[in-house]
C-alpha cells in the first residue's frame, strides 16, 4: 500500500542536486524519524519528520505516524517532476520551501567582537548539559570519563593538539590531526568526525581563510568515515549548518543579555538532541575554535607590540640623529 507524505521545507543544498538532472537514489539507513537516502554519487538526503527540523541534506515532511514502516535499506528512489518516490512511499515536494542551510558568516565573523563574549557562556551551559561519554570532556576535568570512551578521548586529545597547530599554519600538522580525528568513535557519524565538523563551522566565523582550511580537513577526513559522516563534514565545509545551530549563533549574535542564556541554553540541548553525542561533540570543535582566535589574536598581539618596540627603538637611533633639525 502507497504511503504520502507533503515536503513542507527543503533544503538549498537539496532543492539543487533535485534539480540538477535525473535523480535516482537508494535507501541508506531507516530511523524512526529520519529516512536517509544516498545517490550514486555518495550525495546524502534525509526525509525527516519536524521533530528533526531544518538541515543542510534535509527535506522535512508533515508529521505522520510509522511514517517509514515497510521501507528498508537498499530500496529504490526515483524523482517524477515534484514526486519522490521512495519504496512505497510518495513525498510530495511541490509546496515546499526552500530552506537556507548557510548562516550569513560575513556578517557573522565582522560581529566576532559582539560574539566572543557570549562564548564562556557557552562553554559552562555545554558543560553543564555534557551527555556522558561525550567529547565534552575535554573542556573540563571535573566531566566523569566512559570508561568505553577512554580510548576515544585519548586520541583525540592528542589528534587535536595536532589539529590547532596546523590551524595556525602547519599543513602537515593540520593532517594528522584531522586523520587522528577522522572516524575516530563508533557509529555512522562518529566523534571525531562529528568534533571536525564543529571546528569548521567555528572556522566560518574565527579563521582567516575558512575556505582553505575546510578543504584541507575534508579531503583528508572524508575518506576516512562513513557515507553518512562523510556528507555532514562536506556540509560544514560549506558552512552549512543545521536550524538549531543557527539559532544558536543568532543568539550569540545578540551579545550579552538578559535574555541570552536562556536561548543558547535552548539551542544547545536542540543540538544535543542530536545522536547520543554527536550534537555535543560537534559543539567542543565549535568552542576550541574560539581558543585557537584567541591564542591567534594574542599571538598578533604580542608580533605588533614587539613590531611597535622595535620601531620606537629605531626611531630613538635616528631621533638622536636628527634632533638638532
Amino acid at each position: 500500500m502507497t504511503a504520502q507524505a507533503v515536503a513542507r521545507s527543503i533544503s538549498q543544498t537539496v532543492a539543487d542536486l533535485l534539480n540538477a538532472g535525473q535523480f535516482e537514489a537508494r535507501v541508506l539507513a531507516i530511523f524512526k524519524r529520519v529516512c536517509d537516502l544516498i545517490t550514486h554519487d555518495g550525495e546524502v538526503v534525509a526525509v525527516v519528520l519536524p521533530q528533526v527540523g531544518d538541515g543542510p541534506l534535509n527535506i522535512l515532511v508533515d508529521e505522520t505516524t510509522d511514517l517509514f514502516a515497510g521501507i528498508g535499506p537498499g530500496a529504490k528512489v526515483t524523482l517524477d517532476g515534484d514526486q519522490l518516490q521512495i519504496g512505497r512511499l510518495r513525498v510530495e515536494l511541490g509546496e515546499a520551501t526552500v530552506w537556507e542551510p548557510r548562516p550569513e558568516w560575513d556578517r557573522l565573523r565582522a560581529r566576532r567582537a559582539v560574539i566572543a563574549p557570549c562564548v564562556p557562556l557557552l562553554r559552562a551551559i555545554c558543560v553543564h548539559h555534557a551527555p556522558a561519554g561525550s567529547l565534552l570532556s575535554l573542556l573540563s576535568d571535573r566531566l566523569p570519563d566512559d570508561k568505553l570512551a577512554g580510548p576515544v578521548l585519548s586520541a583525540a586529545r592528542k589528534a587535536t593538539g595536532s589539529l590547532w597547530d596546523g590551524w595556525k599554519g602547519h599543513p602537515d600538522k593540520l593532517e594528522a590531526g584531522a586523520m587522528g580525528l577522522a572516524g575516530l568513535g563508533g557509529g555512522l557519524t562518529p566523534a571525531g568526525d562529528d568534533f571536525l565538523a564543529g571546528a569548521m563551522l567555528g572556522a566560518w566565523l574565527t579563521h582567516p581563510t575558512p575556505h582553505t582550511l575546510c578543504r584541507a580537513l575534508v579531503e583528508v577526513a572524508v575518506p576516512r568515515t562513513t557515507m553518512l559522516s562523510a556528507s555532514f563534514l562536506q556540509a560544514a565545509a560549506r558552512g552549512e549548518c543545521s536550524a538549531p545551530w543557527h539559532s544558536l549563533l543568532a543568539a550569540m549574535d545578540d551579545g550579552p543579555n538578559s535574555a541570552v542564556e536562556a536561548r543558547i541554553t535552548a539551542a544547545v540541548q536542540k543540538i544535543m538532541s542530536h545522536g547520543a553525542t554527536s550534537g555535543a561533540d560537534s559543539l567542543v570543535g565549535f568552542l576550541l575554535s574560539f581558543d585557537a582566535l584567541e591564542e591567534g589574536t594574542t599571538a598578533d598581539r604580542a608580533g605588533r607590540a614587539d613590531r611597535a618596540d622595535r620601531a620606537d627603538a629605531d626611531c630613538g637611533q635616528s631621533g638622536g640623529q636628527s634632533g638638532g633639525l
